[in-house]
């Protein structure tokens, strides 16, 4: 059973179909990650410079391949721009029969690799530092909404009958302070007469309620991603009491007022904030769940039993530490091949990482401090894998 953390996590996935089926062609594959700075010289001269690299390397480790074949899938690159819309990489995948290029939305640095399979770690370590969600800035009686998609966030431009203000959404009712009453379709409102401060505290429900079901049915419920609230310690009381949507992340929350007056100056340092503590919760779902398997005898780390349990499917879960190289090419009953110089400087966590996608198993490209267990890989067998070992 997934928690709802994985669920997102997974939901947010780059799709790895296209590198899947380039693994099927023949190889050895050409893999270029080029960061995207924006500044066409810098990219271009980055470009120019890898690609040499690439070209030399293939010389040297598969010499009976010629890199007129290669060249094709680098040659719109060549001359075209290296920028789109807010990418902040780009990824080329080439074999000799087929090719892939990727636009990632993660910081990448400058690679390129010569290997058995198509690179894909660098598109599995983007997807798992990627998470879309929304951000509700709310004061006492105004709001604001943010979208943050692919690690970019923007301000929604609310429509004309969007309960922006207080003031807005309940309108005549506010003027009249001996009697005060709302109600809005199935929606409970609070109605009486009584003192200004009672009032006062009823419009404010009624306006956390509007904007609660406002933004549930605009944007929660139709994106489907968790909407992370930014408000002072009482109004997150007060809000979260009231709140319906489904999609508000119980845990993730940003306790202070926010500033509406100059809400996209204050985004950045928001969705850092947001991001280190997604970061954080993920990882302790994720030496949680290690534990649990660890303790079930379904944790694999050496890398013999490991390969052989990869290629036979048996991986529910692999984690690699980024950056980390293991030298070997996967062979199809899951031995470790070291003896050609292609094989000696291909990356096995790469072959690994590709073969465990193939059966479905969930990939996870970590930083150091968010891997549960020390080691450079790790992974979960299967529940039915485990079963057959007692």
């Amino acid at each position: 059973m997934t928690t709802k953390m994985e669920e997102l996590l997974m939901a947010n996935n780059f799709d790895l179909h296209a590198a899947l089926t380039l693994a099927t062609k023949p190889g050895p594959f050409v893999t270029m990650t080029l960061p995207v700075t924006g500044i066409p010289a810098t990219d271009r001269t980055q470009f120019k410079s890898l690609l040499q690299s690439g070209r030399n390397r293939l010389a040297e480790i598969a010499p009976n391949r010629a890199w007129a074949a290669y060249a094709a899938a680098f040659e719109p690159f060549s001359h075209g721009p290296l920028t789109n819309g807010s990418a902040a990489g780009l990824l080329i995948m080439a074999g000799p029969t087929a090719s892939y290029h990727y636009w990632l939305h993660t910081p990448v640095s400058a690679t390129i690799t010569v290997t058995y399979q198509p690179n894909v770690l660098p598109i599995l370590q983007a997807r798992d530092q990627t998470s879309d969600y929304d951000l509700l800035l709310l004061g006492r009686d105004a709001f604001e909404l943010a979208q943050v998609r692919n690690g970019r966030a923007e301000l929604v431009n609310l429509p004309l009958d969007a309960p922006e203000t207080l003031e807005q959404a309940l309108g005549d009712e506010l003027r009249d302070r001996g009697r005060w009453q709302r109600s809005a379709g199935e929606h409970t409102h609070y109605s009486g007469t009584g003192s200004l401060d009672s009032a006062r505290a009823a419009d404010q429900r009624n306006y956390f309620m509007m904007v609660d079901a406002y933004v549930a049915q605009h944007f929660s419920n139709a994106d489907q991603v968790p909407l992370v609230l930014v408000a002072s310690a009482s109004e997150q009381g007060n809000f979260r009491k009231l709140s319906q949507n489904a999609y508000l992340d119980a845990t993730v929350r940003v306790v202070q007022g926010p500033n509406l007056a100059a809400a996209n100056q204050t985004l950045a340092a928001l969705t850092v904030n947001v991001s280190n503590q997604r970061h954080l919760q993920a990882t302790h779902i994720r030496e949680d769940a290690y534990a649990k398997a660890r303790q079930g005898e379904r944790v694999v780390q050496d890398l013999g039993p490991l390969a052989t349990a990869a290629v036979q499917g048996q991986l529910e879960k692999l984690w690699l530490r980024d950056n980390a190289f293991q030298p070997g090419h996967l062979a199809e009953k899951g031995e470790i091949m070291t003896a050609t110089a292609l094989s000696r400087q291909n990356n096995l966590y790469n072959d690994l990482a590709l073969i465990v996608s193939k059966f479905g198993g969930q990939v996870q490209v970590l930083p150091a401090d968010a891997m549960p267990t020390s080691s450079p890989v790790a992974a979960q067998l299967r529940l039915r894998a485990a079963v057959t070992h007692h």
